[in-house]
């Protein structure tokens, strides 16, 4: 299935550790670097640990401490401009930084994140707001916060739904519970979604893809690693917890899970079978897909969505949906039946009492490694933005935005793209004409979309009950849910706009930028203007280091190596010639090669392969934006340098740090700052950086791409 989005934000802005609901807060997680030709246990190395006053701030990889972890930083610590610039310019923040109750990092882009938040909870008690997204969040509001009312419900509304799971006694009783109400999350062996079709963006087409499984990737399940351990233990602490709160013993609860597990296991082969298979096509008709099925009633469940009649269907693995009755059968009806308890139980976490919600909070701490749980205003807003994410949009545009800020972001933008065009055209030597002309046409055709939609998204026709009504949380999920997809099943009688903005994937509240290859557009969000990343204050050069690098770092996704696949129309098509391509990945592979070379935590084995789009996009945002202020008379390169490293300082807990080093698609944040600016001649001339120095890449180690 297509990529959507190239996410330029880190998994959680904020590590946030008690709730399951997600507010804006974007869920593409870290992955993380390393540093080629860096030998670990060197003197250096050891004398550096010893100089910084903690047995853990080692700078394992021979080159910069990683200063993003709670602790690695003491006063002693040396922070040496030439040597460490992430260390230099963040020193005192970092030693100074406290993270908010219940959070499990701290960082610039977090910062901006409370900002918003404390925006949205007076949203959530204005009693002046009126229209019909208000009253959709006061109400939820009510529910969420109403703990005397939760209290009273306790468990009770969740009990119909367990039982309804705990009455599948044999396939037919399955599949009539899967197509039915009492499918609460409605649950399903895949997930479906609407969207435009790649060959004809004004039509829209349902697109299938195998469900999203608890570990990730799907090889964890033959042999599992760090990563998959970290996912297993959280995915296990927070089902037995739930089921035991739900009325079953412990040893039951963990046997449940261990049976869901081997559902997924079976699941997971399919999956990874599917993969391995040659298909030739990926578009099918509902009567294909039946077909295909061979008696899975896959047709009955896109039915129970709403998805039925004339349908065109986009699978990229339909060899998949081909075994699924391989692993539909009476023999296994145990372990899916139980996988069904598991996960309507997790997923029922923060919608039942207020014992129930403290104690997956008290997990949730604990597994990020802090002493404090969430604030309960927190959680409530959590809650009530994850369920209600457009009326909760909707109201914070209409607070806080404006005509003139999207008009000054969209020059800000439009500016940056001329210089942009400049560099391509000027300053990448080994490309050839013929690609570089493709390159700056797929440049020129880049839509921006600033700040927030033009075209708010619509939501009057959803209703559920408050407390006052009898309502309960769990009954107003449920509605939600509904409504949600039932809007996704209208889409596809009506004709399709690949340019309209996705408020859904891309609130306009969220502090997040992205570049969507599919139709070739940026998307500065709202949320992300304040902090240190943008406000009407700052200097040019603050800005440039700011939000110039954000846009510019979105922009440069266009021809990472996931956006360099895609055309100026967002067609999946080639455009490079055979030797520009060839030349490209070589390019790309040097840069995997170094980032594989980097230590960040003890242990850790860093994947340049899983860093290497966002990598590349820091780096050939970074080239621009010095091409700019090569051309700028008097321009500030320390306010410059200095504000880029502030965009990506850290605080967080060793076992955040862990855990987003293993799976998020993003350098760690100490080298984000280090490794790029090491690649660029205008940063070591500008500070006197010079062989021997710890900042100093000699130009043949460089691995920027473009």
């Amino acid at each position: 299935m297509r990529k959507t989005l190239c996410i330029l934000l880190a998994v959680t802005l904020l590590g946030t550790t008690a709730c399951s609901a997600d507010i804006s807060l974007n869920t593409e997680q870290k992955e993380a670097g390393t540093n080629a030709g860096a030998e670990t246990g060197t003197e250096a190395e050891t004398e550096q640990g010893e100089k910084s006053g903690s047995s853990d701030a080692k700078i394992l990889d021979g080159r910069w401490l990683n200063s993003d972890i709670i602790g690695n930083v003491t006063e002693d610590t040396p922070a040496e401009l030439k040597d460490d610039f992430a260390l230099y310019v963040n020193k005192e923040w970092d030693l100074n930084a406290e993270l908010p109750d219940g959070f499990a990092s701290i960082t610039s882009l977090g910062e901006c994140e409370l900002t918003i938040q404390d925006r949205m909870k007076k949203l959530l008690t204005d009693d002046s707001l009126t229209g019909h997204d208000a009253q959709l969040v006061h109400k939820l509001y009510a529910l969420v916060t109403d703990w005397d009312y939760r209290d009273s419900l306790g468990v009770e509304p969740a009990k119909p739904y367990m039982e309804a799971i705990e009455n599948i006694s044999d396939l037919n009783t399955l599949y009539s519970y899967m197509c039915s109400e009492d499918n609460l999350m409605q649950f399903f062996p895949f997930t479906a979604n609407v969207d435009s079709d790649e060959d004809d963006q004004t039509v829209y087409i349902l697109y299938i893809d195998p469900q999203g499984l608890t570990l990730s990737p799907e090889t964890e399940y033959k042999e599992r690693t760090e990563r998959g351990d970290i996912l297993y233990t959280e995915a296990e602490q927070h089902s037995v917890y739930m089921l035991q709160r739900l009325g079953y013993e412990q040893e039951e609860a963990e046997r449940m899970f261990e049976n869901a597990m081997a559902y997924e296991a079976m699941l997971a082969e399919r999956i990874l079978e599917a993969e391995e298979a040659d298909n030739e096509t990926d578009h099918f008709t509902l009567r294909e897909l039946v077909s295909l099925s061979k008696g899975f009633p896959i047709e009955e469940m896109l039915s129970s969505l709403g998805y039925s009649g004339d349908l065109t269907i986009c699978m990229n693995r339909p060899l998949y949906f081909e075994k699924l009755k391989e692993v539909f059968t009476e023999e296994n009806v145990p372990l899916i039946r139980d996988w069904f308890a598991a996960k309507t139980a997790t997923e029922m976490a923060d919608l039942l009492d207020k014992e129930t919600s403290q104690g997956i909070a008290r997990i949730n701490a604990g597994l990020a490694g802090v002493e404090t749980e969430a604030k309960e205003e927190n959680l409530a807003l959590y809650t009530v933005a994850g369920n209600l994410p457009i009326p909760m949009d909707n109201l914070y545009i209409r607070a806080y935005c404006s005509e003139e800020q999207k008009e000054e972001i969209l020059q800000i933008v439009e500016e940056f793209k001329v210089y942009y065009r400049e560099m391509l055209e000027k300053d990448v030597d080994w490309l050839s004409e013929e690609t570089k002309e493709k390159a700056i046409e797929k440049l020129d055709c880049m839509r921006v979309n600033a700040v927030y939609p033009d075209t708010l998204e619509d939501w009057s026709g959803l209703d559920f009950a408050g407390p006052e009504e009898g309502g309960s949380l769990l009954e107003a999920r449920k509605a939600i849910e509904r409504f949600r997809v039932k809007k996704e099943a209208e889409k596809l009688k009506t004709s399709a706009d690949p340019y309209a903005w996705n408020q859904m994937m891309l609130p306009a509240s969220s502090v997040n930028a992205a570049y969507t290859p599919y139709n070739n557009s940026i998307n500065i969000q709202a949320g992300i203007l304040n902090g240190v990343i943008y406000n009407e204050d700052m200097s040019y050069e603050q800005k440039l280091g700011g939000i110039g690098m954000v846009i510019g770092h979105e922009i440069s996704h266009a021809f990472d190596t996931n956006g360099a696949e895609y055309d100026k129309d967002g067609e999946k098509k080639n455009w490079w010639t055979d030797a520009d391509r060839a030349a490209f990945e070589e390019r790309v592979a040097k840069l995997i090669t170094w980032y594989d070379g980097f230590v960040p935590a003890e242990g850790v084995t860093y994947s340049g392969d899983r860093v290497k789009t966002e990598a590349i996009a820091d780096m050939t945002s970074m080239k621009c934006l010095l091409y700019i202020a090569r051309q700028t008379e008097g321009f500030d390169y320390d306010a410059f340098f200095r504000q880029y490293a502030k965009l990506w300082r850290d605080q967080s807990t060793p076992e955040n740090v862990r855990e987003i080093l293993l799976m998020d698609a993003h350098p760690a944040h100490y080298l984000r700052i280090n490794a790029t600016l090491a690649q660029f001649e205008d940063f070591d001339d500008f500070y006197g950086i010079k062989e021997g120095d710890g900042m100093y890449l000699p130009p043949e180690d460089r691995v920027a791409v473009w």
